[in-house]
């Protein structure tokens, strides 16, 4: 085994890493874990300049591998149900002192990334996670398989985008977030968009199916059982069940993965009624634990072994050829 090391960046006591850790372990690696939020009570030192790059204490010039979690730097105070001046100003600049924790962040990760390093994902490919609108029209460019969707804060267009689709649902445009349909009650207040944009979809019925890749891989597709019923697949879900995807499906979606510049994620699609498959979602530090212990192990195993086959031979390709996908064998 190389004695490149290898990073993992979260919150603090965080389970998911705790699993990713505890299986590298068993492989015989112990690596670094980090705190990665900047602010509050004991918070991690960093530094970065031309020469080198520290956190906490720790020299990256031996790190070949790293995987961040999440990219929830620092948690902003909740919004107060009625903002007043002064409390306005406060969350105001708590909000102008988080740019500066997370443009130190993304910098240090970035310069990671520029040395060679692994970064499972680079902060940057967030941005379709938070910026959906965003991440629709780069699928729709390159041809990729994602329903009608409109962003605006025009009623009149919105009236528009209803009228021509049988069923439409809205969404957040940003980050996490339910989804649900739209109702004949809500064609009453859609004059309240002019406060803030809507994003509005077609509703596309069928099973949603969550899709982990790695490297170049689906290493584990999962129908969420329930989400026929629901406009959201995480309402009451009722269970998971391995589902083989068509190879041409899995190449397809594997290569939306990589022109998203991303080596892990967990997509959300939907096989509709008709046989289509529908991209509706692409999680860059996606939460797997609520697919259970045997399915988050799974996931982990693989996301492991593609660390440490970068961390032995510096090759992204000979990284993702070690990867195996789950084939809905029996664990032992």
């Amino acid at each position: 085994m190389s004695t490149a090391r290898l990073a993992l960046f979260s919150g603090k006591d965080c389970p998911q890493l705790g699993l990713l850790r505890d299986i590298l372990v068993e492989q015989g690696v112990v690596p670094l874990t980090f705190d990665m939020r900047l602010g509050g009570d004991g918070a991690p030192l960093m530094s970065l300049d031309a020469s080198r790059a520290r956190w906490n204490g720790h020299d990256f010039s031996d790190v070949a591998a790293v995987y961040i979690r999440c990219t929830t730097l620092n948690t902003l105070p909740a919004l107060p149900p009625a903002l007043n001046a002064s409390s306005y100003c406060e969350y105001r600049g708590e909000f102008l002192r988080e740019q500066g924790f997370s443009s130190a962040t993304n910098s240090f990760f970035a310069e990671l990334a520029a040395a060679g390093k692994l970064v499972i994902n680079e902060l940057s490919t967030y941005a379709d996670h938070d910026t959906k609108a965003q991440f629709y029209e780069k699928l729709r460019v390159e041809r990729f398989p994602v329903p009608a969707t409109l962003t605006t804060n025009d009623p009149g267009r919105a009236r528009e985008f209803i009228a021509s689709h049988a069923e439409v649902v809205v969404k957040p445009s940003v980050g996490v977030g339910s989804t649900r349909l739209f109702t004949a009650q809500d064609r009453d207040r859609l004059a309240q968009i002019r406060f803030c944009p809507v994003m509005m979809q077609e509703r596309i019925r069928g099973d949603t199916l969550r899709v982990n890749i790695i490297g170049d891989s689906v290493v584990l597709a999962l129908r969420v059982l329930g989400s026929r019923e629901n406009t959201d697949s995480r309402t009451a879900p009722r269970g998971f069940e391995f589902v083989k995807l068509p190879d041409d499906e899995e190449e397809r979606i594997v290569r939306a993965n990589r022109a998203l510049g991303l080596h892990y994620s967990a997509w959300d699609i939907i096989e509709s009624h008709d046989g289509r498959y529908v991209y509706l979602d692409c999680n860059p530090g996606p939460y797997i634990l609520w697919t259970g212990p045997e399915f988050s192990r799974v996931v982990m195993e693989q996301l492991a072994q593609y660390m440490m086959g970068y961390a032995r031979t510096g090759s992204v390709a000979q990284a993702s050829a070690g990867v195996r996908p789950y084939t809905g064998r029996t664990r032992g």
